[in-house]
């Protein structure tokens, strides 16, 4: 796969709404060898999905055919944790894409740090998701665990849900 044209803009979300400058992390690798990363997307849609902190025990994301999407197996304990937070415009220059890593073309990588150039506040992850075009489906724990297990990383399962509507 070629790899994306740098983008100008790249997005991170955080819940810390007071961040001067990123610093390169290790705590969520996506490669044991890549050592500490900051980590943004060209896409706002995809970023609004990370303002809140998860795992893969109860939360599935991705992107499919261009459409980010996010899966969520405890609906109520994603409300209690959705108090929003900030998503940080970053300036592109330091980022690096590899197309065959994480979410391919929507995750761009740096090591070094990375001071903002903007800041956009957002007072429910939920609400700013929607606002942005990504499909979420809460789903009880048997059909979370349904596409855990699915040899399509659950396309045909999340096919035939109906995705939240506020």
């Amino acid at each position: 796969m070629p790899k994306p044209e740098r983008p100008t803009v790249l997005y991170h979300a955080s819940r810390n709404v007071g961040i001067e400058a990123f610093e390169p992390r290790a705590l969520k690798v996506r490669d044991r060898n890549e050592g500490p990363r900051v980590f943004a997307t060209p896409s706002r849609a995809v970023a609004s999905m990370f303002l809140i902190e998860s795992d893969d025990s109860w939360v599935k994301s991705g992107v499919e055919d261009g459409v980010p999407y996010m899966v969520i197996s405890d609906e109520s304990r994603y409300r209690a944790l959705d108090t929003g937070g900030v998503v940080y415009s970053l300036p592109a220059i330091t980022f690096e894409n590899d197309p065959d890593k994480g979410l391919g073309e929507f995750e761009w990588t740096s090591a070094e740090p990375v001071v903002p150039n903007e800041k956009e506040s957002v007072p429910s992850a939920l609400v700013d998701m929607l606002a942005h075009g990504v499909q979420v489906y809460f789903v009880n724990t048997e059909t979370f665990h349904a596409i855990e297990q699915s040899d399509d990383y659950g396309w045909s399962i999340r096919h035939n849900l109906t995705p939240y509507k506020a």
